[in-house]
């Protein structure tokens, strides 16, 4: 048998069984070394050596060097089970040991995987602020240097506190290049944008003494999408980087989910983005909006909109609309509306349901959607048809100032939803009958009650009610 570097993941494939037993050193959540008759190592070898190597792309050359796995940073073995919840030092460990993740970054209606890098360390259990570079490639295109002209923008944001990841496009100079000026000015770390289709792990065998700094890659259209948005936003954004750890069987934690953040903090943070917010409108009127699983970041404050009295289903042609449109939901996609209100010079839209409580629209195929550029949101037909009426009166007019509100929870509003779509079987037919619905909204206003909700979120909660059929106490 040959000298090839064999690691869990060779013997996942080779269909070894996973409880192969581990060495006596090993903590017990994640699988490090097996002890395998030479039958099993012989076919776990044969694995080994069909892996591909990593392989860094010479800059003006056909050469490509190959980084071996022994000097990568990443082992990519499975974990048997999440770390208990008490077990912080376990969470840690499997959090440095994951190589990706979930990008969440501050307003935007998903989240964006990541791939760590072959070098450096983990993302650090923090905010960071992302930082633009100038030029977006990060490299003298004439001397194939990295460079970066916007540096002293580092020293300032660390000065404030911040950690900083410098976003740069992939090309032209290293990722080793690119990630030594980035960590000689002082940035935390460094996330590349892919610059083709796929995304894959940025390796640099010339930097393998990093050892506290986060390098990490993101897709070609995911990452295009983000820098548009820094480009819009100063060249500065918030953001999370959350480490994914995926497990053979989850017994350690009450969930029937095999992937999850690994540590406790971080699954916390996950549960409790929901996506909304109130609207109030220049005479008084409030509405609860959730945003869009797609589209640009909401802006926060106060913006005059105009009603859009069409559809908008068809391209509007040379007509031009306000920067800021009210629209009714129907007659087509999300998807058509919104593209064709963006490309009519639409930059916030808001939509209003034709039931009674908000929801988050989506589309088919999120990479379609990143050619959108505008921020959409629904508001609910309770309070969107009061604004509506309230701009017919005032020509078609308003102002609409947005605020975020942990309050205005998306799961309540998917849970009500749910609730009232699902028809009334009689006796024998679908389970949903009356006094099982009633019960059921009884439970979810103890919900609501318990959590505290706002004033859009009740009214739709009664008018929902309603149109199910179902009476309840008009007091939360």
């Amino acid at each position: 048998m040959g000298d090839e570097e064999i690691n869990a993941a060779d013997l996942r494939r080779a269909g070894i069984i996973t409880d192969a037993e581990l060495r006596a050193e090993d903590r017990g959540s994640v699988q490090r070394s097996y002890i395998v008759n030479e039958e099993e190592a012989k076919m776990a070898a044969d694995m080994a050596s069909e892996r591909k190597p990593s392989m860094v792309k010479l800059p003006g050359r056909e050469e490509m060097l190959m980084l071996p796995d022994r000097e990568s940073v990443l082992k990519f073995e499975f974990f048997r089970d999440f770390a208990k919840e008490e077990d912080i030092d376990g969470q840690l460990e499997q959090r440095e040991q994951a190589w990706w993740g979930r990008l969440y970054v501050a307003n935007f209606p998903f989240s964006i995987q990541f791939l760590r890098g072959h070098f450096g360390s983990g993302p650090k259990l923090a905010q960071y602020t992302l930082l633009l570079s100038e030029p977006a490639l990060m490299c003298d295109l004439t001397l194939y240097d990295a460079m970066m002209d916007n540096q002293d923008r580092v020293k300032e944001l660390k000065d404030q506190g911040k950690n900083v990841i410098i976003v740069a496009k992939r090309g032209n100079c290293t990722y080793g290049e690119k990630a030594i000026l980035a960590e000689s000015v002082g940035a935390d770390g460094i996330l590349y944008v892919n610059d083709e289709e796929g995304i894959t792990h940025p390796a640099a065998p010339d930097v393998r003494e990093f050892r506290d700094f986060a390098p990490s890659m993101i897709s070609k259209a995911e990452g295009d999408y983000l820098m548009n948005v820094l480009q819009r936003g100063g060249g500065t954004i918030e953001a999370n980087f959350i480490p994914i750890a995926c497990v053979d069987e989850p017994k350690n934690l009450k969930t029937d989910k095999f992937c999850l953040p690994t540590s406790q903090q971080e699954r916390d943070f996950e549960d409790a983005i929901q996506y909304g917010g109130v609207a109030k409108s220049s005479d008084g009127i409030e509405a609860d909006f959730l945003q869009a699983h797609y589209g640009y970041p909401l802006p926060d404050g106060t913006h005059s909109f105009t009603l859009h009295e069409g559809d908008a289903c068809e391209s509007l042609g040379e007509e031009t609309v306000s920067k800021h449109v009210i629209v009714k939901r129907g007659g087509c996609s999300f998807q058509n509306k919104t593209l064709n209100l963006a490309e009519a010079g639409a930059e916030v839209i808001v939509i209003v349901n034709n039931e009674p409580f908000p929801d988050r629209p989506g589309v088919g195929n999120l990479y379609e959607s990143l050619v959108i550029s505008s921020s959409v949101v629904m508001v609910g037909a309770v309070q969107g048809d009061a604004i509506w009426k309230s701009m017919k009166g005032n020509g078609g007019v308003t102002d609409l100032t947005f605020a975020r509100d942990e309050n205005v929870r998306y799961d309540i509003y998917r849970q009500l939803a749910a609730l009232v779509r699902k028809p009334i079987g009689d006796d024998g037919g679908f389970p949903f009958k009356k006094k099982a619905r009633a019960t059921l909204m009884e439970d979810t206003k103890k919900e609501m009650k318990a959590i505290g909700v706002t004033k859009g979120l009740w009214e739709a909660y009664k008018a929902a009610a309603k149109k199910g059929g179902v009476k309840v106490s008009v007091e939360l």
